[in-house]
């Protein structure tokens, strides 16, 4: 079945008009509010894309052929840095003072912390890096997609300059998934870091990119599609779900403990503000996010159950977009005009929307699953 017949889903568009609402209503009731959500769901949803170009990075650098038959997703994926991208530099353009303290140049002036953060924490320098970070995703992602469509089409092998472009993008990746999270999310609490910060960030966006990765997967099969994918494949997302679920909270009771421990209070803060404001969402995240894959998914059989696996999959993407939420909310809007409300659901729900609706097309404009890849009768004939 040819993937020319894929269908926009109309909920896609249902789903754009409730976020559309969302920002609407979020402007009217709060500007800073509109301006923290759309931080957070711009963000979350380019971490998508940017997993995208991870994945098919980190396959070609592995040599791993299990995932050939599913290369089209991931690519689909990252399509939407191309969108997501720029929204993301236009929100922390026009909302630069209200999600970042320190631009405030008044506040910097009567701020000590903060002066001696200036040289890397100024304006010009924050934009340079920016627009450095996104252009240098975006470029990855169009050679990396540009070489498996001309492989597709002329038969020629692009295999190894796929392994050096992934190589390059691998080493600008390590250092600007860390220095992005830093200037966009921890230098909203500007007093505060953590060296696990970046770590820490990077591995939500696996979780929620292979979920995402997983359930459009299973999607696509219910509808008739990828007929090729068989409980072996699944069975490997179900593992990178339940792996890389176990590695996210490694680092968050990692960063919590350390902390907690230390109790210096200029460290605790950050923790205090969100666990005495916001206890149910932090506690509520925490479990969602471990105990739910740790639970379920412990078993071979459950990593093989589409049922189980949609199931853990939307708690566990609905909790990491919680987790940004708490990475953000409480220092922009503090305790007494931060809640996670409506606003912040149809917003989410919004940006989903889009999301869907720019990986359903790129997965439209060509063969849903690639021709002529090194690996492709290996994963063809992948079973264990």
């Amino acid at each position: 079945m040819e993937n020319q017949y894929i269908q926009k889903n109309k909920i896609s568009f249902g789903l754009m008009a409730v976020g559309v609402i969302a920002i609407v209503a979020a402007f009217v009731s709060d500007p800073k509010r509109a301006w923290s959500n759309l931080l957070v769901d711009n963000f979350f949803f380019m971490a998508l894309g940017l997993f995208g170009v991870f994945f098919i990075a980190l396959q070609y650098l592995t040599e791993s052929g299990w995932s050939a038959v599913i290369k089209r997703i991931p690519e689909a994926m990252s399509q939407y840095l191309y969108i997501g991208g720029p929204l993301l530099l236009i929100v922390i353009a026009l909302a630069n003072h209200h999600l970042y303290h320190w631009m405030d140049h008044e506040a910097v002036a009567h701020d000590p912390v903060l002066q001696m953060k200036s040289a890397y924490l100024n304006a010009p320098f924050f934009y340079i890096r920016s627009v450095a970070y996104i252009a240098g995703w975006i470029l990855a992602a169009r050679v990396l997609r540009n070489y498996s469509l001309k492989q597709d089409l002329t038969g020629e092998s692009f295999h190894k300059r796929c392994i050096k472009a992934s190589a390059i993008f691998m080493v600008f990746f390590a250092v600007t998934s860390s220095t992005s999270a830093w200037d966009w999310l921890m230098s909203i609490d500007a007093h505060w870091f953590s060296t696990l910060y970046g770590w820490y960030v990077m591995m939500g966006m696996w979780v929620s990119g292979t979920t995402f990765m997983l359930l459009f997967v299973l999607y696509l099969k219910s509808r008739g599609y990828l007929p090729q994918v068989n409980e072996s494949h699944i069975h490997d997302m179900g593992k990178w779900m339940f792996a890389t679920s176990m590695a996210w909270t490694y680092l968050w009771v990692s960063q919590w403990l350390l902390y907690w421990y230390a109790g210096l209070p200029e460290e605790m803060t950050y923790f205090i503000e969100r666990v005495e404001n916001y206890p149910l969402p932090f506690f509520g995240m925490l479990l969602v996010n471990f105990f739910v894959p740790f639970y379920v998914l412990m078993s071979r059989d459950a990593k093989r159950h589409a049922g189980l696996l949609v199931g853990v999959g939307c708690v566990v993407f609905a909790g990491h977009w919680m987790d940004l939420q708490l990475l953000v909310m409480p220092g922009v809007m503090g305790h007494e005009h931060g809640h996670i409300g409506l606003i912040e659901y149809g917003m989410f729900l919004g940006f989903l929307g889009l999301f869907i609706f720019v990986v359903q097309g790129a997965l439209a404009k060509h063969p849903i699953v690639v021709k002529h890849h090194a690996f492709l009768e290996e994963s063809l004939h992948h079973h264990y």
